[in-house]
């Protein structure tokens, strides 16, 4: 008889292997369909749209990255012309560039929302209302679980 704590251990390893499904699939979907953005490049633009005013140290922090990681991909994303890197305001005592997205920014993240949007529909077409909230519910609570390291 397998004991609780291994039952629990394999319950966490599923949990596992269905979450790196689901980000393969992302990554996939963002190179195969024609979705503009790769998965990592989504999610800066979509953090940059969602917090006007913000930093790369923003992103740093919100994404637990070291600032120089960011540094690169902000790079990359300011040269495909969907970040602006704006003069800091001298009032407001930060320092660092303000991010904001260029028109071109905000359309490219609208198709990749899209496309993403799209596929999550498709999987959760047979699913019942209750089925997607508790489902939404469950990964807010996931989420939302501090990280222990």
């Amino acid at each position: 008889m397998i004991d609780e704590a291994a039952r629990r251990q394999d319950a966490t390893d599923a949990v596992y292997r269905e979450m790196a499904t689901i980000s393969r699939r992302v990554a996939a979907r963002s190179r195969s369909v024609g979705a503009p953005l790769s998965a990592v490049e989504h999610s800066l633009v979509n953090f940059i749209g969602a917090t006007p005013g913000c930093r790369a140290t923003d992103i740093a922090a919100a994404f637990q990255l070291n600032r120089s990681t960011v540094s690169r991909q902000l790079a990359t994303l300011t040269q495909l012309g969907l970040v602006a890197q704006l003069s800091p305001d001298e009032s407001s005592g930060k320092r660092g560039r303000v991010l904001a997205l260029t028109d071109q920014g905000r359309q490219q993240l609208a198709r990749s929302v899209e496309a993403h949007r799209g596929a999550m529909n498709e999987r959760l077409a047979d699913w019942t209302e209750e089925e997607i909230i508790a489902f939404a519910a469950v990964l807010r609570r996931f989420n939302a679980s501090p990280a222990r390291q």
